[in-house]
C-alpha cells in the first residue's frame, strides 16, 4: 500500500571526508523499494522519488555526521574514480 505512510529505515555508512577523515553518517531509505531518500532535518519529502510510496518522519532523530578516526592506507577507503 503506497497510500499508507511508512518511517523510512535508518542505515549507517561511512564514508572519506577531505580524503583521509572517516565519518559516520545516517541515510534514511525507503522501506518499500530501498532508494535513499534525500532528507534531513531541514526537509524531509512527503514521497518516495522513486517507487512513490508515502514517508512519514514523525519520531526520526536527526543526528550529526560522527568522526570516527582517520584513514591510514588507501587500501580499504579508496576515493570514487570518475
Amino acid at each position: 500500500m503506497k497510500n499508507r505512510a511508512k518511517k523510512p529505515i535508518l542505515k549507517k555508512r561511512k564514508y572519506l571526508k577531505y580524503g583521509f577523515v572517516i565519518m559516520e553518517h545516517e541515510d534514511c531509505v525507503c522501506p518499500r523499494c530501498g532508494d535513499i531518500l534525500n532528507a534531513g532535518p531541514d526537509y524531509q519529502p512527503r514521497y518516495c522519488s522513486r517507487c512513490g510510496q508515502r514517508i512519514t518522519f514523525t519520531g526520526v532523530q536527526w543526528t550529526e555526521d560522527k568522526q570516527t578516526g582517520f584513514a591510514e592506507g588507501r587500501d580499504f577507503y579508496e576515493p570514487v574514480k570518475n
